[in-house]
């Protein structure tokens, strides 16, 4: 998947530069996997509302 690509691309980034690129790259990383958290709770959110049976 294109996560993943992204992921192992900003990992390996990481290993090559200087403690400020590593710094920010690794923040890139936490924020990427946190944004990937958001969409899967929201698709649940949705998911929960559509299915909701009182409401149809």
């Amino acid at each position: 998947m294109a996560d993943d690509w992204f992921e192992q691309t900003i990992t390996e980034l990481q290993k090559s530069g200087d403690y400020r690129e590593q710094a920010l790259l690794a923040a890139v990383l936490k924020y990427q996997r946190e944004l990937k958290q958001r969409t899967v709770n929201a698709q649940g959110e949705l998911d929960g509302r559509i299915w909701n049976h009182e409401q149809w």
